[in-house]
C-alpha cells in the first residue's frame, strides 16, 4: 500500500506544514489518549484506590478505625469529594467524622511545590470526646503524640495557599464524664477568605463569617465586603463580652505546669481580608481585646500570676505579610510571685520548663524565601504593679515586695535600631526590715540596643532603709544570691563584644537609712548612717566622663558626714572633698574587743581634706590632704575598770599621704589634756603587757618558714613630721604588788619634737618637761630621728629631787627598811648612733636614811644599812656613775636591762665586797679589803702606806663606817721570816757596832752586798752553835747561803712569836690609821681572826660595820 504524499502549497508557513504532516496526527493522537487515560483512571481507578490509602493510612495514624462512605474525583477540574468519613472508638462509638468534604486544587500547586486549593467547603463535621478526669481525654494518646518533638530533622514550615473556606453544620461535642456535665457547640458555620504561607491568592468568593450555638446559646459573628472597590476587602468582627476564661481548664492538659483560675476576655477584633495588589493579598487582624481579673496559679496551688486588666489596641497583624504592629499595651495591678524554694528552684524557671516539655518540638527555621516576623509596639503602660518575692534558698528567708511598679515604655520594634525609650518607671520595695523603699522615679531611659548604651534622665529615691546582716560565720545575709537549682540552657549564640556604656544625668537620694549589723564578732557590731542626702549629676562609664555627686548624713547617731566631688569611672579617677565631725568610735569596739583587754567608753574622729584616687594602666594611686582628730577618747582597764587611757585631742594636722610612691607627711601632731596608767599587779604584771591579748596555742597559724628572695634592702617609707606637741599630760602608775601599795603621777607633761624625718641625715629636736609627784622637775631635752633607716639618738634626761619616802613600800618589801628620808636625782644621757648606744647615769641621792625595820618574807638577808653606809659621803649623799654602752644588734640587747643589771651589781658588790666598791670610788680595787705583809715583818712601808692611805680616805668621807682589824701570821711562813728578821737585826746591830759615831741611823740604811757578807760572818763567827771545821780545826770560810743556812736552822721561832707577829701588824696598821690616817680611834676595832675558812698568811685583814 503505497500513501499518497501531497505537497503544501507555495508560500504556506512550516507550522501549518507541521499541523498537516503525519507526525503532528501521531503526536495529537498520543496526547488524545493520555488525556483520556487520565481521565478514566481519575473517574474509576482513583476513588477506590485513594479510598483505601486514606483508610489504611488513618487508621494507623489514629489507631482508631476509619471508614469513608464515598470518594469523588474530577481530574479535569481538580476537585475531589470525600463523604460520610467516620472514626470509631473501640466500643464502635464514633469519635469524629463528618458529612462531605469537597476540594478543588489549583494547578498553581504545580509551579510553587505547594498545596494551593481555590476552595474547600466541609459539611457536617462532627467532634465528641470525653474528659476522663485528671486532664486526660479519651484523645490523650494522639495528643501525647501529636506534641511530642519530632525526632526527624525540620525541613521548614509548610507551605499552603487555602482559599474560599467554609464550614457548615459542624457540631463539637465535650463529656465530662469527672463534672457528669455534656457542653456541645453545635450549627458551627465559618467562613474565611483563605489561610496561607504563600502570596499567591485564588478568586475569593467567600465571606468571613463565623455562627455557633454554644450550650444553646447562640454566638455570631459578622462579616462585611467590599467586592466591587477597586481594592477588594472583607471584615469579620470577633466581639466577645466578658468571656470566662476559667471554664476553659477543666479541658487543658493536666501536664502544664499552670492553673488558670479566673479571667475574663472581652475583645472588638476584626479579620480583614484584603486585596493589596493585583492577585496579592493580605489577612489582617485589627481591634483590640482585653483580658480583665486574670489569675494564673502554679500545679501545687501557689499563687503565680495574677492582673486586673491586660488591654491591647492592635493596629494590624498582617498573617500574610508577618507583621504585627501594636498601638499600645496597657497592663494594670499586675501581682506576681516569684519564689525560690530551699532547694533552689525558681518558679518561673520551673513553669517555664514544664510548659516546654509539653510542647511540641521548636518551630523550624523558616526557609530563606519566608518573609521574616516584623512588629513594633507604640506604647507599653505598667500601672500599679506588685512583685512578691520570697528566697528560701539561703540560711535567712528574703521575704518582701516591690509595690506601685509604674513603667512606660515608648516606641519599640522588632529591628531594635530605634532607641528603646521608658519615660518613667516609679515603684515601691519592701523587702522588710532588710530594705525598703518608700518611693522611687526613674525617669528618662533610652536604651540604644545598636549602640550600646543606656541613658537615664533621672532617678529619685527618698524613703529608703537598707540593713545588711554579717552572720556568725562571716557570710553577708540579704545581699546573698539566689542559689538556683534549674539552669536553663540556650543555643549558644554570637554577642556583641562591645562593652555598655551608661549615664545617669541626674541623682537624687534622700532620707537614706543604712544599717550593717555584724554578728560575727563576739559582741555584735552595727554601724549605722541615718538620714543620707546623695545627689549625683553626669554618673557614667563612658571614658572620661566625669560626673559630681554630694553626700551628706549622720554616722552612729552623733557623727556627721560630707563628702563632694568628682567622679570618673573609666579610668577611675575619684576626687572627693571629705568633712566628718565627731564620729562615735564605741560602734567599732567589737571589732578588737577580744584583741585587748581595754574598753572604750567615749571617743570620736574627725576629718577633714581631699582625698584622689586613681586606677589606670599604671595601678593604683591614691593620696589625702588634710586633717584628723582623735578627739575626747577615753579607755579603761577591762580588769579594774579605771582609766587606762584618756585624752582631749589627738590632731593630725597637714596630712600629706601618697600610695604610690608611698609616703607620708604630717605637719603636725598635738596631743592635749591626756592621760595614761601604768599598773603593776599584785602578781607582778605591768597592765601594758596584758593589754594585747595572746592568742591560744590552737588558733595561732602554722606557717612554713620560708627563705626570702635575695634582692636589694628594702628603702625605708619616706616620712616627714614636722612638729609633735605634747600639751597638759599625766601619767600615773600604781604599784600593787607592794604592800602596801604605791601610786604616783608624772604631771604636766608638756613639749615638743620638731623636724621628725625619715630621711638618713636628718635629727629632730625634743624638748619635754613635767613634774613628778607635783615637786620634782623633770626634763628631757636633745636630738633624735626614730624613723630613719639609722636611728639616731642623742638625749638627756634630768628629774630633781624626787622624794624618796613615797619609796617606802619598796624599800620595806626588798630591803627590811622603811625610808625615813631622801631626795633623788637623775641625770642621764644616752647616745646612739651606728646602732651603737653609749649612756652615762648619774644618780644622786641626799640625806638618804633608813627607817623602821620591816618585817618582810621578800627582804634581803644581806646588810643593806652597811651597803648604804659605803655608798654614803659625810654630808649624807650618794652619788653613783653607772656607764652603761652595748650594740643593738646583740640578739639580748636591752637598755632597761642593762641599767637594772647595774644597779643590782652595785649594791650586791657594796654587801659582799664593800672594799671593791670603796676601790671603784677611791681608788685600790680589792687590794683595801686587806694589807700584805713580807714573811716575819710587821712594820708599815711604802707600799703599805699607799694602801692605807685609800683606806683612811675612805673612812674619812663615810663617817658611819667602823674598821675592824685582824692581824694574821702563816705558821710557816712567817717562822721563816721570823728567822730571818732575828739574822737581819743581829747583821744590823753589828753594823751599829762597826759605826758608833752614826748611832741608830747607822742600823737602818741599806746594806751593800759586801758589808751584808762582812757583817753576817761577824754573827755567823759568834753563834754558839757547831760550825763546820777544816782538817787543821778551824771554822771554815762559807759563802753566804751556806751561813744563812745554818743561821737559820739554829734560830729558834716560837708560836707565841707566830702570834706576836700578827698583832704586831694590827696594831701597826691601827696606829698608822690613828695618826697618819687621821682616823678616829673609836672606829678603829683590834678582832682575832674569825676562826673556820680564814687562810693564814702574811697580812691584815679589814671589814666594816
Amino acid at each position: 500500500m503505497v500513501e499518497a504524499r501531497t505537497s503544501a502549497p507555495a508560500g504556506e508557513s512550516g507550522l501549518v506544514a507541521f499541523v498537516r504532516s503525519r507526525r503532528s496526527r501521531r503526536l495529537a493522537g498520543w496526547l488524545a489518549g493520555v488525556v483520556l487515560a487520565f481521565g478514566i483512571l481519575g473517574y474509576f481507578a482513583g476513588p477506590p484506590l485513594l479510598k483505601w490509602l486514606l483508610v489504611d493510612q488513618l487508621s494507623q495514624e489514629l489507631n482508631r478505625q476509619v471508614s469513608i462512605s464515598e470518594i469523588a474525583i474530577n481530574p479535569y477540574a481538580l476537585s475531589a469529594e470525600i463523604a460520610g468519613l467516620a472514626v470509631s472508638t473501640a466500643d464502635g462509638r464514633e469519635l469524629a467524622g463528618f458529612d462531605r468534604l469537597q476540594v478543588n486544587l489549583s494547578s498553581a500547586s504545580l509551579f510553587k511545590l505547594a498545596l494551593v486549593a481555590d476552595a474547600i467547603h466541609l459539611d457536617g463535621l462532627r467532634l465528641s470526646v470525653v474528659h476522663e478526669g485528671e486532664g486526660r481525654y479519651d484523645i490523650s494518646d494522639l495528643l501525647d503524640k501529636w506534641m511530642a518533638p519530632s525526632a526527624e530533622p525540620a525541613n521548614g514550615p509548610p507551605r499552603f495557599s487555602l482559599n474560599n473556606i467554609q464550614l457548615s453544620n459542624a457540631r463539637v461535642a465535650l463529656d465530662d464524664r469527672s463534672k457528669g456535665v455534656v457542653h456541645a457547640v453545635t450549627d458551627i458555620n465559618l467562613g474565611l477568605p483563605f489561610v496561607s504561607s504563600l502570596p499567591y491568592q485564588a478568586e475569593i468568593l467567600v465571606e468571613p463569617n463565623f455562627s455557633a450555638r454554644f450550650n444553646d446559646s447562640q454566638v455570631a459573628l459578622s462579616g462585611s465586603s467590599k467586592p466591587f472597590a477597586g481594592q477588594r476587602e472583607s471584615e469579620l468582627d470577633l466581639a466577645l463580652d466578658h468571656f470566662d476564661l476559667a471554664s476553659l481548664q477543666p479541658y487543658l492538659p493536666a501536664t502544664l505546669p499552670v492553673r488558670l483560675l479566673a479571667g475574663r476576655l472581652d475583645s472588638n477584633l476584626k479579620i480583614v481580608f484584603r486585596e493589596t495588589l493585583e492577585e496579592t493579598f493580605s489577612l489582617g487582624i485589627v481591634g483590640g481585646f482585653k483580658v480583665s481579673a486574670l489569675t494564673l496559679a502554679e500545679s501545687n496551688g501557689q499563687p503565680l500570676l495574677a492582673w486586673k486588666e491586660l488591654a491591647v489596641d492592635l493596629e494590624e497583624a498582617d498573617l500574610v505579610g508577618r507583621r504585627i504592629v501594636v498601638r499600645r499595651v496597657a497592663l494594670n495591678g499586675l501581682d506576681a510571685n516569684l519564689r525560690v524554694s530551699k532547694q533552689g528552684e525558681f518558679n518561673i524557671f520551673s513553669v517555664i520548663d514544664g510548659l516546654a516539655s509539653g510542647a511540641a518540638a521548636p518551630p523550624p527555621k523558616p526557609p530563606a524565601e519566608t518573609l521574616p516576623l516584623s512588629w513594633s509596639l507604640g506604647e507599653f503602660v505598667l500601672s500599679d504593679g506588685l512583685l512578691r518575692w520570697r528566697d528560701e534558698s539561703n540560711r535567712l528567708p528574703v521575704v518582701g515586695e516591690v509595690r506601685q511598679l509604674q513603667v512606660q515604655v515608648g516606641p519599640v520594634d522588632s529591628r531594635l535600631q530605634a532607641p528603646i525609650e521608658i519615660a518613667e518607671a516609679a515603684y515601691q520595695v519592701d523587702l522588710g526590715e532588710r530594705f525598703r523603699v518608700d518611693s522611687m522615679q526613674v525617669r528618662g531611659i533610652r536604651v540604644d540596643l545598636a549602640a550600646h548604651r543606656l541613658d537615664v534622665a533621672e532617678v529619685a529615691n527618698s524613703g529608703a532603709s537598707v540593713r545588711l546582716l554579717r552572720n556568725a560565720e562571716g557570710a553577708i545575709e540579704w545581699v546573698s544570691s539566689p542559689i538556683l537549682k534549674t539552669i536553663r540552657t540556650a543555643e549558644a549564640k554570637a554577642e556583641d563584644a562591645r562593652p555598655w556604656v551608661g549615664n545617669l544625668a541626674k541623682l537624687a537620694v534622700d532620707g537614706l537609712d543604712f544599717r550593717f549589723e555584724d554578728r560575727s564578732t563576739v559582741q555584735t557590731a552595727v554601724q549605722e548612717l541615718t538620714g543620707l542626702r546623695l545627689r549625683g549629676e553626669n554618673l557614667g562609664n563612658e571614658k572620661g566622663s566625669k560626673g559630681r555627686i554630694e553626700l551628706a548624713g549622720k554616722i552612729n547617731e552623733g557623727g556627721s558626714l560630707n563628702v563632694d566631688g568628682s567622679v570618673q569611672l573609666l579610668p577611675l579617677d575619684l576626687a572627693l572633698r571629705i568633712e566628718t565631725q565627731a564620729i562615735p568610735l564605741l560602734p567599732l569596739q567589737p571589732y578588737f574587743a577580744e584583741q585587748v583587754d581595754v574598753t572604750l567608753r567615749a571617743g570620736h574622729f574627725s576629718n577633714k581634706g581631699e582625698a584622689r584616687i586613681e586606677l589606670d594602666e599604671g595601678g593604683l594611686k591614691a593620696s589625702y590632704r588634710g586633717s584628723a582628730t582623735l578627739g575626747s577618747l577615753q579607755a579603761v582597764d577591762k580588769a579594774n575598770k579605771a582609766d587606762f587611757l584618756r585624752w582631749k585631742s589627738l590632731y593630725f594636722g597637714a596630712i600629706d599621704f601618697r600610695l604610690e610612691p608611698l609616703s607620708i607627711g604630717i605637719g603636725e601632731i598635738a596631743l592635749s589634756d591626756f592621760f595614761a596608767r601604768l599598773v603593776l599587779s599584785a602578781e607582778g604584771r605591768l597592765n601594758l603587757q596584758d593589754i594585747a591579748r595572746s592568742k591560744k596555742a590552737d588558733e595561732v597559724p602554722v606557717v612554713a618558714a620560708a627563705t626570702p628572695p635575695a634582692g636589694k634592702a628594702t628603702a625605708p617609707v619616706p616620712i616627714r613630721i614636722a612638729k609633735v606637741t605634747l600639751q597638759n599630760g599625766t601619767v600615773n602608775f600604781t604599784d600593787y604588788f607592794v604592800k602596801p601599795n604605791y601610786t604616783v603621777n608624772i604631771g604636766r607633761l608638756g613639749g615638743r619634737v620638731t623636724g621628725l624625718s625619715s630621711v638618713d641625715g636628718t635629727v629632730a629636736d625634743l624638748d619635754l618637761r613635767g613634774t613628778y609627784a607635783k615637786t620634782a622637775p623633770v626634763q628631757i631635752r636633745g636630738k633624735l630621728n626614730p624613723l630613719a633607716a639609722q636611728s639616731y639618738l642623742d638625749i638627756n634626761a634630768t628629774v630633781n629631787g624626787v622624794d624618796l619616802t613615797s619609796f617606802s613600800p619598796y624599800s620595806g618589801k626588798y630591803a627590811g627598811y622603811a625610808i625615813e628620808k631622801g631626795k633623788l636625782s637623775l641625770d642621764v644621757t644616752y647616745k646612739l648612733e651606728n646602732r651603737q648606744l653609749t649612756a652615762d647615769n648619774k644618780v644622786f641621792i641626799d640625806q638618804f636614811t633608813f627607817g623602821e625595820p620591816v618585817d618582810s618574807p621578800n627582804a634581803t638577808k644581806l646588810p643593806v644599812n652597811l651597803a648604804i653606809s659605803l655608798l654614803k659621803n659625810n654630808r649624807g649623799e650618794i652619788d653613783i656613775h653607772l656607764p652603761i654602752s652595748g650594740s643593738l644588734d646583740e640578739p639580748e640587747f636591752s637598755v632597761g636591762g642593762l641599767i637594772v643589771r647595774v644597779i643590782v651589781n652595785l649594791f650586791v658588790k657594796a654587801v659582799t665586797s664593800p672594799f671593791a666598791l670603796l676601790g671603784s670610788m677611791f681608788g685600790g680595787g680589792e687590794e683595801l679589803s686587806k694589807l700584805d705583809f713580807a714573811p716575819g715583818r710587821s712594820r708599815i712601808g711604802e707600799d703599805q702606806s699607799k694602801t692605807l692611805e685609800t683606806l683612811a680616805k675612805a673612812l674619812g668621807e663615810r663617817q658611819a663606817l667602823e674598821l675592824e682589824i685582824s692581824g694574821l701570821a702563816d705558821p710557816e711562813i712567817d717562822r721563816e721570816g721570823l728567822k730571818r728578821v732575828a739574822i737581819e737585826r743581829q747583821v744590823r746591830a753589828e753594823r751599829r757596832k762597826a759605826l758608833p759615831d752614826k748611832g741608830e741611823a747607822g742600823g737602818r740604811g741599806e746594806l751593800s752586798d759586801e758589808e751584808y757578807k762582812t757583817y753576817l760572818t761577824r754573827v755567823y763567827k759568834a753563834a754558839k752553835f757547831p760550825k763546820p771545821r777544816n782538817m787543821i780545826g778551824l771554822q771554815k770560810d762559807l759563802p753566804v747561803e751556806e751561813m744563812e743556812k745554818l743561821m737559820l736552822a739554829n734560830t729558834a721561832a716560837s708560836d707565841e712569836d707566830v702570834r706576836n707577829l700578827a698583832r704586831r701588824r694590827a696594831e701597826n696598821v691601827q696606829v698608822w690609821l690613828i695618826e697618819q690616817g687621821k682616823v678616829a680611834p673609836e672606829r678603829l676595832f683590834l678582832v682575832p681572826p674569825k676562826s673556820g675558812d680564814v687562810v693564814p698568811g702574811a697580812r691584815v685583814d679589814f671589814s666594816l660595820r
